[in-house]
């Protein structure tokens, strides 16, 4: 056999030899027992469990939870639950966590749900500070202060202006988190905390006793700082109301248009009437020159002098004639004062009654 032959077989067999012992492994792991993973009980929620609901057996199912997927703190035994209730809502299928509990014997503890570095701070609210019982936990507002006049505090007039904006609702009244269901009933609120910065907290403390204080909702997706300005009285009496539109309400931003000024329709017709008309001209022919002399076009009495024609460019008018401006010296009287001559001189007597 030719040598090259002998390699060729070689070959094939080694390939061949290779082929079997992969399928061989393959075969004895398909064969081999499955790996159990490792699991721990751990108590699930049934259904929702409100906040400060007292939490028993029947609210809860004993399941068991990869070893390496059980959370932090999950309660595994009855007697850790004994007495125990929710600081927050527990969700269905939810593991019961320790640091969702209060301790044995507890009501409740809004305070510890207060973030670090902020405060919080609780108004007195009605129906029309509050927005009608819509606010609840974990909405968003902004805080508007109004005071009357008062020159013993300085307020020379009334006002009113957003102090603070896109503060949190940390509770109304006793409540501090809304139902996993959201349907609680919705009533008046007669106090609602907000969660504020220390700062904010001592304006608002501040502007409790100057004025008085009113929440306006907005979207808690909303992060934008608006610009605003003091709104007094006079702001109100404004002839120039503002207007909504669909498309402001919708957030959908247009091009304002500017403004027409032309004078058209019933104002240019009224501006047109009430508008000055200009004076008309008379040459009075004398004995050596020729003068030129403006009368008002609504009286007919006799103004100032226009310019002679000894070389002076164009007519003196008088600047209450609503006409050009003079142009050329007026001629003066004998007493120095222009044109009042002129007016003695005149052979109509404008005085005598009609």
């Amino acid at each position: 056999m030719r040598p090259k032959s002998l390699l060729l077989l070689a070959l094939a067999l080694g390939c061949g030899l290779v082929a079997s012992i992969g399928i061989s492994q393959v075969m004895d792991r398909n064969n081999s027992p499955h790996v159990k993973l490792e699991t721990v009980p751990i108590y699930v929620a049934l259904h929702n469990i409100n906040l400060g609901d007292p939490i028993d057996a029947k609210m809860l199912s004993l399941q068991e939870w990869p070893k390496d997927r059980v959370p932090h703190g999950a309660i595994s035994t009855l007697e850790e639950l004994q007495g125990r209730r929710p600081r927050t809502t527990i969700i269905e299928g939810e593991p019961i966590l320790e640091g969702k509990l209060l301790n044995k014997g507890e009501m409740s503890d809004p305070i510890r749900g207060i973030t670090k570095g902020m405060r919080l701070y609780t108004i007195k609210v009605d129906a029309e500070k509050s927005a009608a019982g819509l606010l609840g936990p974990g909405d968003r507002v902004d805080v508007q202060l109004f005071v009357r006049k008062d020159q013993r505090t300085g307020v020379d007039t009334a006002k009113s202006k957003i102090i603070l904006q896109n503060v949190r609702v940390y509770a109304v009244d006793q409540a501090i988190q809304r139902s996993a269901d959201g349907g609680e009933e919705r009533s008046v609120a007669k106090t609602i905390s907000l969660l504020l910065k220390p700062d904010q907290a001592s304006k608002l403390a501040l502007a409790a006793q100057v004025g008085e204080i009113s929440l306006i909702p907005r979207n808690p997706d909303d992060e934008d700082q608006a610009e605003v300005a003091e709104t007094t009285v006079d702001d109100l009496l404004n002839p120039n109301g503002e207007m909504n539109t669909r498309a402001k309400e919708q957030g959908v931003t247009t091009k304002e248009q500017p403004a027409d000024n032309s004078g058209g329709g019933l104002i240019g017709a009224i501006k047109s009437a009430i508008a000055p008309k200009a004076p008309y001209r008379m040459e009075i022919v004398e004995a050596q020159a020729v003068r030129e002399v403006l009368f008002d076009n609504e009286t007919g009495r006799p103004m100032r002098q226009a310019a002679e024609n000894t070389g002076a460019s164009g007519p003196t008018i008088h600047p209450s004639a609503g006409g050009p401006a003079p142009s050329g010296p007026a001629p003066k009287g004998d007493d120095g004062k222009p044109g009042e001559k002129m007016l003695e001189e005149f052979p109509i007597d404008f005085n005598q009654p009609k």
